[in-house]
């Protein structure tokens, strides 16, 4: 929705690109710690937003087609990572869990791919939830023309002075695969498995199996926090330093708002208190959007 934003109220090409490179540096400034493959997913998204958007012939089309394939990126890149980690033997597990757990409950007769239907849920919930977010953000334009409502603006009184402590903001190390939730999820199916494999039919071959793709996750784990992300890491830090300089002002300008953007969302939380459900969700939307797009420092 930010890039259908920007898109739309952007005269100039390469505007999105600009404002993925301002906010992928800024990002790395503020917590460094985020995994690269955030950055690419963000830059990624940013090139083929530009690409979409070169012409506004097609707004609604564009605005749906980025937020579809934003999704479906998603998606793929972690049953990329899974699948890496894991090889096929997590899909392996998934099937001989779920057919034991069943066949023990007597509600299946013969062996289903469980893995087959898991994975085209997971992809079509993305697909359908990327769609639902391009229509909203195709209705930019009509959203727009809605926001000319100035009684919705904030005093400068409210606004600031505003606590801009962003040095102090205690960062947070990022969070292995093994420390997420998801990655209890894989680590569950595979113990269950194997212990379902060593008990149920006595195969043995198995276990060894599901113990080597735990050894082999943790192992690309290592080779990558290690060897591969210091090298990638080093890179990605000459680009930043790169083209930190050539955006020093919108950085600067930004962080220095960036308190600003969170006071506004606090208050628009507390205006719209008076409304519930999918009401006060929309009405706080709507004030947080005209207090971003054009709240003004007096002086």
């Amino acid at each position: 929705m930010l890039i259908a934003l920007l898109a739309f109220l952007s005269e100039k090409r390469g505007a999105i690109t600009k404002a993925t490179l301002v906010v992928i540096i800024i990002k790395a400034v503020v917590s460094p710690y985020t995994p690269i493959a955030a950055f690419v997913a963000v830059f990624i998204q940013g090139f083929i937003g530009e690409l979409l958007f070169s012409s506004k012939k097609f707004f609604a089309v564009s605005a749906i087609a980025l937020a579809v394939f934003a999704s479906l990126y998603s998606a793929l890149q972690k049953l990329f990572l899974v699948t890496l980690l894991f090889g096929t033997t997590l899909w392996k597990s998934i099937d001989l869990f779920f057919n034991y757990v069943l066949k023990q409950l007597s509600f299946l007769g013969h062996d289903i791919h469980f893995s087959y239907y898991l994975i085209l849920f997971y992809l079509m919930l993305h697909l359908v939830f990327g769609f639902l977010f391009g229509l909203a953000a195709s209705r930019v334009p009509k959203l727009i023309d809605r926001l000319s409502d100035t009684s919705l603006l904030f005093s400068n009184e409210k606004l600031f002075p505003v606590e801009a402590a962003l040095e102090n903001k205690k960062r947070k190390r990022r969070k292995l695969w093994f420390q997420k939730g998801s990655g209890f999820v894989v680590l569950f199916f595979l113990i269950a498995a194997m212990i379902i494999s060593y008990k149920y039919g006595g195969q043995r071959s198995e276990v060894v199996t599901l113990l080597l793709t735990i050894f082999r996750a943790v192992l690309i784990t290592l080779v990558w926090l290690l060897f591969v992300g210091p090298i990638a890491m080093r890179y990605f830090k000459k680009f930043i330093e790169k083209n930190k300089n050539k955006y020093t002002g919108e950085i600067e300008m930004v962080l220095e708002e960036l308190p600003v953007y969170k006071e506004i969302i606090s208050l628009a939380y507390q205006s719209s208190s008076n409304y519930s459900g999918a009401k006060r969700l929309k009405k706080f939307v709507n004030i947080a959007i005209v207090n971003i797009l054009f709240f003004k420092r007096d002086g």
